[in-house]
């Protein structure tokens, strides 16, 4: 009985701290990335907003960015037009997905990274 319990609370423990990062992502800044101008969303090939910035045009529908995306902003405010972006770890917006940002919303690590974006209003 006692292995039972004690196996339910680590299995519990276990899922809360997989779920951390998630949480702990859907809580950063767009501001955070600060070569990302307002009313964009920036793709970029380094983590926390380093490397080469990749402009996604909102609206767009799925794109193959150039190189895999690592971190991500959003910036465009929100009330307005809700742009968002959800990353895909396969080309042409397949396999699975890796996260998403709405208004305001960024993602300094993308782990697995991002092959492609779809881009909607």
């Amino acid at each position: 009985m006692r292995a039972t319990v004690r196996a339910a609370a680590v299995a519990a423990a276990t899922a809360a701290l997989a779920a951390a990062p998630l949480s702990a992502a859907a809580d950063d800044s767009a501001s955070a990335a600060p070569d990302c101008e307002p009313g964009n969303i920036c793709g970029y090939t380094g983590y926390d907003y380093t490397g080469e910035m990749i402009p996604l045009p909102a609206g767009a529908g799925c794109v193959n960015p150039k190189a895999p995306i690592r971190s991500i902003a959003n910036t465009y405010s929100s009330p307005g037009i809700p742009a968002v972006a959800q990353l895909y770890t396969g080309l042409n917006c397949r396999a699975l997905t890796t996260g998403s940002v709405g208004p305001g919303e960024s993602i300094p690590t993308l782990d697995p990274e991002a092959q492609s974006v779809f881009l909607a209003w």
